[in-house]
């Protein structure tokens, strides 16, 4: 009796336990959610989640287009007159698959380094704001 005893007592601890990281789950994914403006149908966990996930992934495609934005708007302050919808339309590259692959890795480490440097320019930019906060952070630089 006594081990049945025992065992129930832990078998209600690890219980609450359970109960207790999923309440704070439930705490930190509302919270989440209400920091990126997610609104989920429903009230189950897994609908918050996937909602707070496409989110994010909204929030990623919008930080990128805003940083191939800006990194074309600083290209463009030094070289004026640049064909920009030719620019947009991608590599200029030979017709062999092998050497485009070829040229394609010899401008990316080209421009590893520069290119990290530009984009460290803007970090405080792209950074999330705070729960509430809607506006971006601004460096003063004269870059849209």
């Amino acid at each position: 009796m006594v081990k049945a005893t025992s065992a129930a007592e832990a078998l209600q601890r690890s219980h609450d336990a359970e109960v207790s990281d999923r309440s704070a789950l439930e705490a930190v994914v509302t919270s989440a959610c209400e920091g990126l403006g997610v609104t989920a149908s429903g009230s189950l966990l897994r609908s918050r989640v996937e909602a707070l996930y496409s989110r994010a992934g909204e929030r990623m495609r919008e930080v990128l287009h805003a940083g191939v934005k800006k990194a074309l708007a600083v290209v463009s302050s030094h070289y004026t007159g640049n064909d920009l919808p030719a620019v947009c339309e991608g590599y200029i590259l030979p017709d062999d698959e092998t050497e485009a692959q070829e040229e394609v890795q010899r401008l990316e480490d080209t421009v590893t380094a520069p290119g990290d440097a530009l984009a460290a320019f803007f970090d405080e930019e792209v950074e999330l704001p705070p729960s509430g906060r809607k506006s971006l952070h601004r460096r003063g630089n004269k870059a849209p």
